[in-house]
């Protein structure tokens, strides 16, 4: 399984789109479970269909099923650091955790509440300081 993801920005915003991509029987296998199965990834710095501006998010990407040929979906951030620490996130609990969790799951053994796979967001944005210098190494 594996995440195709589009930076793209306007004068205002940040966004990524993507689209996640099962391979081989991963979709025959996804089917199989009975139930829906996503990702509820933490993020920061997202502004929500509404236009309200959060500083913590939590957003559920579905993995199955998804509305559509394709499993496409859309995040605006108002940071692009957020943005790219949610487009890793993204990549690697879907490369990863979800692959692993589903090769371990058994076929059925979904209800009709499914699984939510939690991914911590892991980075937080820290303000550095920067000690000054001392002396100058210029010459005079």
């Amino acid at each position: 399984m594996r995440v195709e993801a589009i930076p793209t920005h306007d004068i205002h915003n940040f966004y990524l789109r993507w689209e996640i991509i099962p391979e081989g029987k991963e979709k025959a296998m996804l089917a199989a479970l009975g139930g829906p199965v996503s990702l509820d990834v933490e993020t920061s710095c997202v502004i929500d269909q509404s236009g309200n501006r959060h500083e913590t998010f939590r957003m559920k990407v579905p993995i199955w099923p998804y509305p559509g040929s394709n499993n496409r979906m859309q995040a605006r951030f108002y940071d692009s650091d957020s943005r790219r620490r949610f487009w890793v996130n993204l990549q690697d609990a879907t490369g990863t955790t979800v692959v692993d969790w589903l090769f371990e799951a058994r076929p059925g053994s979904l209800g009709k509440d499914g699984k939510t796979i939690p991914v911590a967001e892991g980075v937080r944005r820290v303000t550095a300081v920067v000690p000054a210098a001392q002396g100058s190494s210029t010459p005079s």
